[in-house]
């Protein structure tokens, strides 16, 4: 469990003074503990569909771009390559047909950025960072961050909301693609 600090305004244009921390609760995330698995290069589709299960059913809700990169460690690459990706992205789109997982496209073009998730979970679970990078976070779990931070301070300027998410999960540097990241789901959601 994290804790977020707030800021309430005691008067309208005073500056914000600190509030006591609320703190917004989030499990522990899960990670897939690794297991040999086929090289993706010359998997058949379903194989890569029994790993990316297996993935997805320890790590999900999870981008589909960090479950293809966990497999490809898992089968001895260091890098995924464009035929590789679209042989994960074939796996990925048979798998979603025959209802071994769900998924929410976060940006419909891009497949690696859709959201996996196995059919009896929730689309939103909010859990401590891990090992993922905000960018592999999914976007509805940020977005219930960001509501979370607002509920409680609604006069909360953009920056310190950012700040605020980026607290909660440890993190201390604003950058220019952590801000576009946030604007993203600010804009998408909000």
């Amino acid at each position: 469990m994290s804790d977020i600090r707030t800021y309430t305004h005691s008067k309208r244009g005073e500056a914000p003074a600190p509030g006591p921390p609320p703190s917004i609760s989030r499990d522990a995330y899960l990670e897939w503990t690794p297991v040999r698995l086929a090289d993706p290069r010359g998997a058949t589709v379903e194989q890569l569909i029994h790993g990316l299960e297996l993935i997805v059913e320890a790590e999900g809700p999870v981008m589909a771009s960090r479950a293809f990169t966990i497999f490809a460690k898992a089968g001895g690459l260091g890098r995924i390559y464009e035929p590789t990706r679209k042989r994960f992205v074939l796996a990925l789109k048979d798998a979603l047909r025959k209802g071994v997982f769900l998924s929410e496209p976060e940006a419909a073009e891009d497949p690696g950025t859709w959201i996996l998730r196995p059919p009896a979970r929730q689309a939103v679970h909010v859990r401590a960072l891990g090992s993922r990078t905000l960018h592999e976070v999914p976007a509805l779990e940020l977005a219930e961050i960001m509501l979370e931070i607002r509920v409680r301070n609604e006069l909360i300027s953009k920056e310190e909301l950012f700040r605020q998410v980026l607290e909660g999960y440890g993190l201390i540097r604003l950058t220019a693609a952590t801000t576009d990241r946030l604007d993203y789901v600010l804009a998408t959601w909000f």
